[in-house]
């Protein structure tokens, strides 16, 4: 794999994921440090490809608005259950929480007898957290398929350091192909940036486009070029510069 090459605000359409992209993984999901140079700098994007910018992410867009105040943005939350489809635009479900209360309870009730665990309610989706407890992959790949034992219409998705379950019919790449069918991003080519499992879908409908995939670390991936790590990614993007 190679660097890719420089962003063209004039003709691309970005899309970036969160967690290990933008933003360091750490331990708190709750915690992660976001600076101001790198908010100033996705504005400053935005402005320059007309809006064509959109983060695309396994957190809620409520939580992704949180950590990039006051930056206005289209945004995919849940890994697309939740869609902006333009800055300042309203947040629309494909799904409801109900959908996954069977599955709740069993899950919560998972995590009471092993607390190592920690259990994240997106509404739409349910994540089960190891970070701090690597030890627990198995565990919790286990408890996960245990809690939906006899349920149809879901997806699990085992990403970086997480088990996580949601109606099935939308992922990553689902949701990049739906903004390339709108303005701003129609008729621009499709650039994604990457780390983790979840993203390997768009990153293959990026490459199918003929656009850019860019995976972010070390795993395998379909995508033709790489950056080393959320710094390499700062540096393309260019808020290193925005930040002197």
């Amino acid at each position: 794999m190679s660097e890719p090459a420089p962003f063209d605000p004039a003709r691309h359409a970005l899309f970036l994921d969160f967690d290990g992209t933008l933003a360091p993984l750490v331990a708190d999901p709750g915690a992660v440090p976001v600076t101001p140079a790198l908010v100033s700098r996705l504005g400053a994007i935005a402005r320059e490809t007309n809006g064509a910018l959109a983060i695309v992410s396994g957190r809620r867009i409520a939580d992704l608005d949180r950590f990039l105040a006051p930056l206005d943005f289209a945004a995919a939350g849940v890994h697309g259950l939740e869609r902006r489809a333009r800055p300042g635009g309203r947040v629309e479900s494909i799904a409801s929480p109900e959908d996954l209360d069977d599955v709740r309870m069993r899950l919560r009730d998972g995590v009471a007898a092993e607390p190592r665990l920690a259990l994240e309610d997106k509404g739409t989706a349910l994540v089960l957290h190891y970070r701090t407890a690597p030890d627990l992959a198995e565990a919790a790949a286990r408890l996960m398929a245990e809690a939906v034992t006899d349920r149809e219409g879901l997806s699990v998705l085992h990403g970086d350091m997480i088990v996580e379950v949601h109606p099935a019919g939308m992922d990553k790449g689902v949701a990049v192909a739906a903004f390339m069918a709108e303005a701003p991003f129609a008729g621009r080519v499709p650039v994604y940036l990457g780390d983790d499992r979840t993203d390997e879908f768009a990153l293959g409908v990026v490459e199918e486009r003929g656009g850019l995939a860019v995976k972010v670390g070390r795993h395998p991936s379909v995508a033709r070029h790489r950056l080393a790590d959320v710094s390499a990614v700062h540096r393309w993007l260019g808020v290193a510069e925005a930040s002197r």
